[in-house]
C-alpha cells in the first residue's frame, strides 16, 4: 500500500520546486541586454627594451574584453573608450544569465529525482497480474 503521507510530501516538494523553476525561467526571459563576453582589467608590456614593464611594473589597467563563440572568431581587445561601464554591467548580465541557466538544471535535475522517488512508491509489482500457468 502507497505511504499516503510520505506520496503527499513529495507531490508538495515537486510542486515547490516547479514554483522555484517558473520564477527562474521568468527571470531568464525578462533578462536586459547583455554581452556574453568576459569584461577584466588586465596589466600588459609594451615590448620596448628599456621600459619599466620589463623590470615588472606592467602598464594598465586596460580593460579587456574576451569573447569565444562557437562558429566565431574569437574576439580579445581592449574594451573602447567611453564604454567601458556599459562593457562591465553587460558582461555582468551574461554571468547573472548564466547562474540563473544552472539554477534552472539544478531544480529539473531535483525535480526529476522526487518524481523517481514517486513512481517507485505508485509502481505495483506485476506478479498479482500474472497468471501462473500449471507446469505439466
Amino acid at each position: 500500500m502507497v505511504q499516503a503521507r510520505e506520496l503527499s510530501t513529495l507531490r508538495k516538494q515537486v510542486i515547490d520546486l516547479n514554483e522555484m523553476r517558473t520564477e527562474a525561467v521568468s527571470r531568464v526571459i525578462n533578462t536586459k541586454p547583455y554581452i556574453a563576453a568576459q569584461v577584466y582589467e588586465r596589466y600588459r608590456t609594451c615590448g620596448k627594451p628599456n621600459c619599466k614593464c620589463n623590470k615588472g611594473t606592467l602598464h594598465g589597467p586596460f580593460l579587456w574584453i574576451y569573447q569565444r563563440k562557437k562558429g566565431h572568431k574569437v574576439i580579445s581587445t581592449t574594451v573602447t573608450v567611453g564604454k567601458k561601464a556599459e562593457a562591465k554591467k553587460l558582461a555582468e548580465r551574461y554571468v547573472h544569465l548564466l547562474a540563473i541557466r544552472q539554477q534552472i538544471r539544478e531544480t529539473d535535475q531535483k525535480i526529476n529525482t522526487v518524481l523517481n522517488e514517486i513512481e517507485a512508491l505508485l509502481e505495483k509489482e506485476i506478479a498479482e497480474y500474472v497468471e501462473r500457468k500449471a507446469k505439466a
